[in-house]
């Protein structure tokens, strides 16, 4: 196989989604970090859009961080990051389309808003949608501690990468995970403890610190 290279920037959630992919897959892959305030020139011959992640394998370009990775799901076949069964891969696609559809946008509409009748009503539907996610775990309870069982995949990728960075809507917006969302919890604790979160995670301050213009109202 030819050598992958995943272009990136630690701050981007985005592709935390595909640098988590990668390590839990245990392909290697070189990692080149992107200053997305000062893109390099060449940059948009990998992606026109500019934006991170990238992937680049020999002349083969791809973006989008979902679609990267389901490309590289599809790259080996150990440790396979969706379910077997087919019923449950469209389920398990269902909720990564949830996390895009619902889950993020409401993370970055709670940072930006400004005024706060609008960020107490959009505190307010993220934590319906938390909610939602914490009774999907419990129905799922005894199944293994992932979304689809024992093995970490796409579903818990595409959701975990904002709850690293939670400690930015505590600090900016002072929303927390509720208690009593006990499911969703232990779900996040359990991926904080595994190695691939471990060794791309960033400190608190790091993120709370760069997404000060979010939380201002200056992006």
């Amino acid at each position: 196989m030819e050598k992958i290279e995943l272009f990136s920037a630690r701050v981007c959630p985005f592709a935390h989604r595909s640098r988590l992919a990668l390590m839990e897959k245990n392909l290697p892959f070189t990692l080149i970090e992107i200053d997305l305030r000062n893109k390099p020139d060449w940059y948009p011959q990998v992606n026109p859009a500019g934006a991170v992640p990238a992937l680049r394998q020999g002349d083969f370009r791809l973006r989008e961080s979902l679609i990267i990775n389901e490309y590289i799901n599809e790259c080996c076949a150990e440790s396979a990051l969706l379910p077997a069964n087919a019923q449950q891969r469209a389920e398990a696609r269902l909720w990564i389309d949830y996390a895009g559809s619902s889950f993020v946008p409401l993370f970055y509409r709670l940072l930006k808003a400004q005024q706060a009748e609008e960020q107490g009503a959009v505190a307010a539907e993220l934590c319906r949608v938390l909610a939602v996610l914490d009774d999907e775990l419990k129905r799922r309870t005894g199944e293994g501690p992932y979304w689809f069982g024992w093995q970490v995949g796409l579903s818990d990728i595409a959701l975990y990468p904002w709850f690293e960075r939670w400690a930015v809507l505590e600090h900016y917006r002072g929303l927390r995970i509720p208690d009593h969302l006990n499911a969703l919890r232990d779900w996040i604790e359990t991926m904080q403890g595994r190695d691939a979160v471990k060794l791309g995670s960033e400190p608190t301050d790091y993120y709370i610190d760069q997404y000060a213009d979010y939380a201002a109202g200056r992006k």
